[in-house]
């Protein structure tokens, strides 16, 4: 947010995975050829079933046929080896730390899909039915973005309910394996957008490798304890501003991708994507970005070109997510059709460009600018809530607020004489006394007085209670219950 306004990650091969030369045995668990024979036929099934669900759809009765195939395949197997166990490296799939011989090429492209979906291991279980392998195969047939907005494969397939195949996500890679200072992890990130910041205004090549180590790390201290990073995401230079901020901006992205359940390899993805979300703004004169009063028109137009130069800049890049470019385009679109840049009519941004343009804003309005003062965190989180409502996503502002115990527009909560009420809206200036509309209770009160602006309340039985639900379960219904 501009405040003066108001797609893949390697996976780790489990353990060490060396490639074999030929297509010898997969191993001593396999057994026999027969058996080999056997894996490799019902996986690679598997890969044609998400290919074709892919390019075709799941209603086209091929892919039905082909996911009834693959099943009778699986299940065969399945009786024989009840559990089959198959670790994933970037170009194979390995049993028993053998890779498995492919002919075909099949395995090569299924370990190829798991590989940039973040997944390590992959078990499948005796019991499996026709709708797992559906569910599996329209799993993998999704791409890496999507699968990094859903969550990740792993719960992607518990969302499914497909028990009987399981995987693991890769851990965190080994780039950084030692435990570091939050205080050197956040100084050492900072330096890393400066020269990833140098890099693109002078045509030179971004450190990614030494950028992906330093968001592992961050990512690993956050697991750990969020606060240290938390708390020096608060400490502001003036003179660092930009760097500061893409690095605050990347640890609060992951604090709440965290919060979304996102795993490993998803929440290093965003937070890589996220630490160069702003890499554009090197094409912006410094004197325009400090300026301390009202830009020109032709000022504010620079200022609008760095979604599209930052994207320009990344795409493309080897090893760095593609999720990069895409948030480095949309961070400052709105889900209410404003800002820019200007993309088709009916574009919607990715779930986690709308994630990013949340702590974008968030981190814009708590820091001291040349033109404005800073607002605190409640300030800035309740102007998100209530009078910038239409501009963000409406559940991630929900989640985004529950941190500061604030109350999100079509959230219910108890009254302390036991009434409900559901929150219609706010004032930043006031955070924690929303205007609220009494729905419920065993006190009627007159139409004309059941909307109440806590702010101006003076009645102590209608001050908040207690949160009655969790937030994101009453979100869908909140217009209803505003209109109660």
């Amino acid at each position: 947010m501009e405040s003066r306004e108001q797609n893949t990650i390697p996976a780790q091969a489990v353990g060490a995975i060396a490639p074999a030369s030929g297509s010898g045995p997969v191993g001593p668990r396999a057994g026999s050829a027969d058996m080999h024979a056997r894996i490799v036929d019902a996986l690679s099934k598997v890969c044609v079933c998400a290919r074709s669900l892919g390019q075709y759809g799941g209603s086209h009765p091929l892919v039905e046929e082909l996911v009834e195939t693959a099943h009778q395949a699986l299940a065969e197997l399945l009786v024989v080896q009840p559990s089959l166990v198959v670790a994933v490296a970037d170009a194979y799939l390995a049993l028993d730390s053998f890779p498995i011989g492919d002919s075909n090429g099949c395995l090569a492209s299924l370990a190829k899909i798991l590989h940039e979906r973040g997944v390590s291991e992959m078990k499948m279980t005796a019991g499996i039915t026709h709708e797992e392998v559906m569910a599996f195969a329209e799993t993998l047939s999704l791409s890496p973005e999507d699968m990094v907005s859903r969550g990740g494969m792993v719960s992607e397939l518990r969302r499914r309910e497909a028990v009987h195949v399981q995987v693991r996500s890769s851990v965190l890679p080994p780039e950084s394996c030692m435990a570091r200072d939050p205080a050197d992890i956040y100084e050492g990130t900072l330096q890393l957008v400066e020269e990833a910041m140098n890099a693109v205004q002078f045509g030179l090549q971004i450190p990614v490798p030494e950028i992906r180590s330093a968001v592992a790390d961050s990512f690993r201290s956050l697991i750990e304890d969020d606060s240290a990073l938390l708390a020096l995401a608060g400490i502001r230079s003036y003179d660092r501003y930009l760097c500061e901020h893409s690095v605050n901006v990347c640890i609060l992205s992951m604090v709440l991708g965290k919060d979304l359940g996102l795993d490993s390899a998803s929440s290093l993805e965003l937070g890589i994507s996220a630490l160069l979300h702003d890499i554009g703004k090197v094409f912006v004169a410094c004197e325009i970005v400090k300026k301390p009063s009202t830009l020109s028109e032709e000022e504010w137009l620079q200022i609008h070109r760095h979604p599209t130069e930052g994207a320009r800049a990344l795409a493309g890049l080897p090893d760095l997510p593609a999720l990069a470019s895409t948030i480095a385009l949309e961070h400052h679109m709105r889900c209410d059709g404003t800002g820019y840049p200007l993309l088709p009519s009916g574009h919607t941004p990715h779930l986690l460009s709308r994630l990013v343009a949340i702590v974008d804003a968030y981190d814009a309005l708590t820091t001291n600018r040349p033109y404005r003062e800073r607002w605190t965190a409640q300030q800035a989180i309740a102007w998100m809530l209530y009078e910038g409502l239409e501009q963000f996503d409406r559940q991630l502002m929900a989640r985004f607020a529950s941190r500061a115990r604030l109350y999100p527009v079509g959230s219910l909560i108890r009254l302390r004489k036991g009434d409900y009420a559901v929150v219609v809206g706010g004032n930043y200036l006031h955070p924690r006394t929303p205007t609220i509309r009494v729905v419920t209770g065993a006190h009627p009160i007159r139409l004309d007085e059941n909307v109440v602006d806590l702010t101006t309340n003076t009645d102590p039985g209608l001050e908040i209670d207690a949160m009655a639900q969790p937030v994101e379960v009453l979100l869908p219904y909140g217009d209803k219950l505003i209109a109660a």
